[in-house]
């Protein structure tokens, strides 16, 4: 495990081969994200499960409800979109979503793209949040501002 990995709630790794996953720095598994080394479809058929490593590299973040499947690697400055389905090679900066998974823009025109949305919107600082007491005026500001604008940035 690399430094400032972030696991959150239900998500999981391979516990009967936690030893073929690699994790870099920056990582971050959203909810219910499932990273698996061995695949039990064979089993009935050959008596064997297929097992493979699962290699993910600095600065991810994989959505929620994705599946890292065995046998994949996935770059440096790379999102994946909530419930993905990942096999493979992932290449570095990239931005890839979808069952299977598949290249949707790079990482530099994901970052421009909301650098630029952040610029014209409205961005929401740690006072909105639960765990910065957020009040119920700022929770009845933030709707209001996001029913009018249709997104915005917290930190």
């Amino acid at each position: 495990m690399g430094t400032n990995f972030q696991l959150e709630r239900g998500s999981f790794l391979d516990s009967s081969f936690p030893w073929l996953i690699t994790i870099g720095d920056n990582v971050t598994l959203a909810p219910d994200v499932l990273v698996l080394c061995h695949d039990g479809s064979t089993k009935k058929a050959i008596g064997y499960s297929k097992v493979g490593t699962v290699v993910i590299g600095n600065n991810v973040f994989i959505g929620a409800k994705s599946i890292i499947l065995p046998n994949t690697t996935i770059g440096s400055n790379v999102v994946i979109g909530a419930g993905s389905i990942v096999g493979g090679v992932i290449p570095s900066n990239t931005v890839v979503a979808g069952a299977p998974a598949r290249v949707l823009q790079s990482y530099e025109e994901f970052k421009s793209k909301n650098d630029a949305r952040m610029e014209s919107g409205h961005t929401f600082d740690v006072s909105y949040t639960n765990r910065g007491g957020v009040t119920p005026e700022r929770k009845d500001e933030m709707r209001r501002i996001l029913d009018e604008e249709t997104h915005g940035y917290i930190v």
